[in-house]
Parts: structure tokens; C-alpha cells; sequence
């Protein structure tokens, strides 16, 4: 593994869950960290993954991507990468996305710390793929470029176009210079879902939801195992560190 990679993943779900299989992630990763850039990308605030990182046995990222890739951020430091922001300020307005949707009776907004420059959200119960439709069709009706990104029959978070897991990926590997094939990336839930449409080399943990267990395809690896000990199946998987053909590891 001598050329360097890019490993973008997912934590709530993803790398936590199992501090066991985290330990074993970090130790895998301590042995080839010369040559493997971390980031992590989560749905929550910067400060909130920090803190995480600092309470359990997360390695320390190179980047953090945070609010669904709306945030993008030196690890050490917290200093944003300014391109990544300048390009999401030019197409975005939170209030119009506010009033966009405040018709729309099914959707109850996030406390106020859920909430971000560049990101709206709600929770919406079991949203079906006509509301979801609506919502999108009322972002549009008021002139709104805007993603729509629903995970875990739960979270509801609008965006601005262009922004997302997925997209903060392929700008990572292009500000690296890395190829598609150097980046792999790990989720478990609907908002890691654009990382996987990418053509990088996916991971999808045995714990994750439905959305992310109906992807298929060369470039996705399915582990029969959880958290993060799916992580390290798949890192092992695309690595080839089992040799000529993939087999599965046994975990403790």
C-alpha cells in the first residue's frame, strides 16, 4: 500500500458504536498512517465531532467534514477551506428555504444548535418519496437551489446545491490530487449516500440502514460486520490485503 489513499467515513453508526471495533480500526490504522489521509464526515456540528474524537479512540482526521458537507475544516486548527465555503455562499439562502417549507406541517425544525449557516433542519417521520417530491418542488417554485438529503426515516436536512458527503469527497481528492480509486469512503445511513455515487470504492457496515444496504455494484463492499470492525473489513477488502482474492477476517 505504498501509494497514498483517502479514506472519508461516516462516525455515529460508522466508526462509533463499538469501542472494541474502534480500537481495532485505530490500531489497523496507527501501522499505514503515512499513507492513508483521514476524513471524517458527519451530519453534526465541528465542535460536537472534536469532542468525540478527544473522549474516545477516533485517530485524528486530517479534515473534518461537518452538517452534511456543508463544512469543510482543517482538523488541526479548524481553519475552513475557503474555496469549499466561498462556492456554497454564492448559491444559498437559508431563509427562503425556511419559508420555502414553513407550509409544510410534517416537518419540525431541529433545535436551534442543529442548525448551521448553510444547512436547515427537520425531523420528518417516515417521509415518502411524494412528500419528498413536494419538498424538493417547493424549493424549486421559490427560485431555491437546494439539496434535499433525508437519512434514517428521521432527519431531514436542506442544503445548498452542490453541498453534501458525496461532494466534499471529490473536492478532498481533487485539492489531494488522488484518483477515484484512491478514495474510499464508509457509511451507514441516507446522508452518506452521495459519497457512494462518486465512483469511489464504498464500504457499507452490516448496521446500516435500508437505503445504504439496497446499493450494488463493483464498487461497493457489503460487510457482514458492524460499525467499525465493517470499516476495517472493507479497508481490508479494497486494499487487498487478503491477498489474491477477497476473504473475510474473523474479529474477535
Amino acid at each position: 500500500m505504498g501509494t497514498r489513499n483517502l479514506l472519508v467515513s461516516d462516525l455515529d453508526g460508522t466508526l462509533l458504536g463499538d469501542d472494541a471495533a474502534l480500537a481495532r480500526f485505530a490500531e489497523w490504522l496507527e501501522a499505514r498512517r503515512a499513507n492513508v489521509r483521514l476524513v471524517y464526515a458527519s451530519g453534526r456540528r465541528f465542535d460536537s465531532i472534536v469532542e468525540s474524537i478527544n473522549a474516545t479512540e477516533l485517530p485524528e482526521p486530517d479534515v473534518i467534514v461537518a452538517g452534511v458537507g456543508t463544512e469543510v475544516r482543517w482538523f488541526a486548527g479548524g481553519e475552513t477551506l475557503p474555496f469549499w465555503h466561498n462556492r456554497l455562499a454564492r448559491r444559498w439562502d437559508a431563509r427562503g428555504a425556511s419559508a420555502a417549507l414553513a407550509h409544510f406541517d410534517d416537518l419540525r425544525r431541529q433545535p436551534a444548535e442543529s442548525q448551521s449557516e448553510f444547512k436547515v433542519s427537520y425531523h420528518a417521520e417516515q417521509l415518502p418519496a411524494s412528500r419528498l417530491r413536494a419538498i424538493r418542488g417547493a424549493l424549486m417554485s421559490a427560485g431555491l437551489s437546494a439539496e434535499v438529503v433525508y437519512s434514517s426515516d428521521r432527519d431531514l436536512d436542506i442544503v445548498p446545491a452542490g453541498a453534501g458527503k458525496g461532494a466534499a469527497a471529490s473536492f478532498l481528492a481533487e485539492y489531494w490530487q488522488l484518483p477515484a480509486e484512491r478514495v474510499l469512503v464508509s457509511g451507514d445511513s441516507g446522508n452518506d449516500l452521495t459519497m457512494f455515487l462518486r465512483g469511489f470504492r464504498g464500504i457499507v457496515v452490516a448496521n446500516a440502514h435500508p437505503e445504504l444496504k439496497a446499493l450494488a455494484g463493483p464498487n461497493v463492499f457489503r460487510s457482514r460486520f458492524a460499525f467499525a470492525d465493517g470499516v476495517l473489513d472493507g479497508l481490508r477488502y479494497w486494499l487487498d490485503e487478503f491477498g489474491e482474492s477477497p476473504r473475510y477476517t474473523a474479529f474477535p
